[in-house]
């Protein structure tokens, strides 16, 4: 078998485990909040110190690999996040399980940035798309498993595996490394950019624990606002570092190219289109429809089935005809099936679901990666981490601010919903003859006396009326992400289209 699928087996499996992780812990939270005795508030951190950690390891992994070489980093990162995840699984008291989490955001958060320069390292340029269009699959497959993995262990074993389970997989990645990939070290080790790394950890960190904070605590707070503007003047500080940095920790710089800067504003709203909205089905389903977390995710998982079928063709043909109308064409059918979902109601069929789910997976799998082979498509070989690392650390960004976004429009829309339904109980109206006839219900079949039938009767109509407006909140947030879709075709459009495009001259010193 030839280097590039190597390069690309070995990537894969790594990068699947990672993902899978992401998502297959949340469904443990109220098993581990019990199991250690700890509140709601507390054990959050189990997500939120993973996320955290991701976030800051990220524009730390293009120094990393340039110093220490991609084979060498990658393999430490997949060690290091397999020990971790034993470390979760065997924690005695909760402060060592956050230990472990963070150590596998760390870790994590290098694997991403690093696979796929090595992926665009290892494939010629005509083959690039077809190589993104194969890591999709996990891209996608990963949060679409791991609901229902999680679920499942939860409900049927012990909820120790939801860790353990990385053990196998994470070794089998380590040694398909070891074996499949070759070593590529830097030709001269760069000098720490150690003012650049301050900014970065401080400003993504507290960006990012901002944001997740801006739903439950809301976005006026003083503790949101002061974390958000601390963030946002680190980060400033951060791009002014760089530009005076003959080393850079990451390369701004490169946003003065065109094609790198225009894709990667497509990717930045993309990704509140697509993965912003991502976590409304869930609640949507639990919450709302009483499915239990494994019937979620298996309900979910024909979405990241499609992707993966649909992102080596839709790889295959920007190699052919360019990015532009492969990811026209991915948002238009986002947009469409966006709006379809801002359309459901409490009773929606769970088989309209599933094709509304399909058709969503294929949208993914033409909108998700173009966008990203088209910025790295202009970057010197030696920037491939650097741009990469970039290009993940503003997508997480922006994808938390899109589900920070969301959540907040979902509370106070319910809220709103909730109110303007409530005011449309009237003596005549159908809801006050449903009081009347459920409190006569219950007096002669439960044998309750008036006043309590009538409450009893009251309860029961507010509470549907609470779950109506949900689902209202839950299309209001959707119409959202329909807007941010028709935003990013129009965007996309701005993307190049068919021919080979070369990289700047100008930067193929890495300066």
């Amino acid at each position: 078998m030839s280097e590039k699928w190597n390069v690309m087996i070995s990537t894969m499996l790594g990068i699947l485990m990672f993902l899978i992780d992401v998502t297959v812990v949340n469904v443990a939270l109220a098993k581990l909040q019990a199991v250690y005795g700890v509140d709601v508030a507390t054990v959050q951190w189990v997500i939120t110190g993973y996320a955290l950690a991701s976030g800051i390891a990220t524009p730390l992994a293009s120094y990393l690999a340039l110093r220490f070489g991609t084979k060498r980093v990658w393999l430490i990162a997949l060690s290091v996040f397999t020990g971790a995840s034993i470390l979760c699984g065997l924690s005695p008291v909760f402060f060592i399980l956050i230990v472990g989490r963070t150590l596998q955001g760390f870790a994590g958060g290098m694997l991403l940035p690093i696979g796929i320069s090595q992926l665009f390292a290892a494939f010629p340029p005509g083959e690039r798309g077809l190589a993104l269009g194969f890591f999709a699959i996990p891209l996608v497959a990963g949060p679409a498993l791991g609901p229902t993995l999680g679920g499942y262990i939860v409900t049927n074993s012990d909820w120790r595996l939801v860790f353990f389970i990385n053990a196998p997989i994470g070794f089998l990645a380590v040694l398909l490394g070891a074996i499949l990939l070759r070593q590529s070290i830097a030709e001269e080790a760069p000098r720490f950019d150690a003012l650049g790394a301050v900014f970065s950890v401080l400003g993504f960190g507290t960006i990012l624990y901002g944001l997740s904070r801006a739903a439950p605590d809301g976005w006026g707070s003083l503790e949101v606002v002061s974390l958000l503007t601390f963030g946002t003047i680190c980060l400033i500080a951060f791009v002014v570092a760089e530009l005076l940095q003959n080393e850079p920790l990451l390369d701004v710089r490169l946003f003065s190219i065109w094609q790198f800067m225009i894709a990667n504003v497509v990717g930045w709203v993309s990704t509140v289109a697509l993965f912003g909205a991502e976590f409304l089905l869930p609640l949507y389903l639990q919450n709302l429809r009483g499915l239990s977390a494994v019937d979620t995710g298996l309900l979910l998982m024909p979405q990241g089935l499609a992707a993966g079928l649909v992102g080596p063709i839709a790889g295959r043909l920007t190699d052919k005809i360019g990015a532009r109308y492969v990811v026209v064409f991915g948002f238009i059918l986002l947009a469409i099936n966006t709006w379809n979902l801002s359309q459901l109601t409490i009773s929606t069929s769970y088989e309209t679901l599933r094709l509304l789910l399909v058709i969503r997976g294929a949208a993914l799998g033409f909108a998700l990666q173009p966008t990203q082979l088209v910025a790295l498509a202009v970057v010197p070989r030696r920037q491939l981490t650097s741009a990469s690392s970039l290009n993940n650390a503003l997508r997480n960004v922006f994808q938390s601010f899109g589900v920070a976004l969301l959540g907040t429009i979902v509370q106070t829309q319910t809220a709103l919903r909730t109110a303007q339904l409530s005011q449309q109980v009237t003596l005549t109206s159908a809801p006050a003859q449903f009081i009347e006839q459920f409190r006569l219900f219950l007096e002669l079949r439960a044998g309750l006396a008036g006043p309590a039938a009538e409450a009893g009767a009251i309860v029961l109509l507010f509470g549907q009326i609470e779950r109506q407006a949900a689902v209202l909140a839950f299309g209001d947030a959707y119409r959202f992400t329909f807007f941010a879709a028709l935003l990013a075709i129009l965007l996309s459009f701005l993307l190049p289209g068919r021919g080979a495009v070369k990289a700047d001259p100008s930067l193929m010193s890495g300066h």
